[in-house]
């Protein structure tokens, strides 16, 4: 009996293990990565990306360590809408994370974003939920930074 009993409550937390929370999403993180090497020095290159980062906030920023977090940037969706008569709008939000690693004679640059959508109207409106990114904030970053490290080239 207590065999029984002890082998029930196993399968038990083993497939509440296995099955998760149902409302908790884990391990979807859901990144897109976009890296590539790029001329220069890591300096100039952490300058660029400064440069670049004008107007977006900064949540972590280590330097020793080449990772850069930013808050999360806001936005509504180009690609989502609830119609022409409801009017809604959905949400969406996108932060980056960017690495930043000197090699011998270029500096390995690389941009994640983690983005999240929010529904306009219902019980989704309250929550952000978790979407894959289709790669767009990470390579219009990357190409701003490109332009920004050509520019500080031709300066003499």
């Amino acid at each position: 009996m207590k065999r029984n009993v002890a082998l029930l409550m196993i399968t038990f937390f083993v497939f509440i293990a296995l099955a998760g929370c149902a409302t908790g999403q884990w391990g979807r993180r859901n990144l897109t990565d976009v890296s590539r090497y790029v001329n220069g020095d890591a300096a100039s290159v952490w300058e660029a990306v400064d440069q670049a980062l004008i107007g977006i906030r900064v949540k972590e920023k280590n330097v020793e360590k080449g990772l850069l977090i930013t808050d999360w940037v806001t936005g509504y969706s180009t690609t989502r809408d609830m119609g022409v008569l409801l009017e809604g709008r959905w949400h969406e939000r996108y932060r980056l994370f960017i690495t930043i690693m000197p090699e011998q004679d270029k500096t390995y640059l690389s941009i994640r974003a983690l983005m999240e959508e929010k529904a306009p109207g219902g019980k989704r409106a309250y929550r952000w939920e978790r979407i894959p990114s289709n790669g767009l904030p990470e390579q219009m970053f990357l190409d701003r930074v490109e332009q920004i490290l050509s520019a500080m080239e031709q300066v003499p």
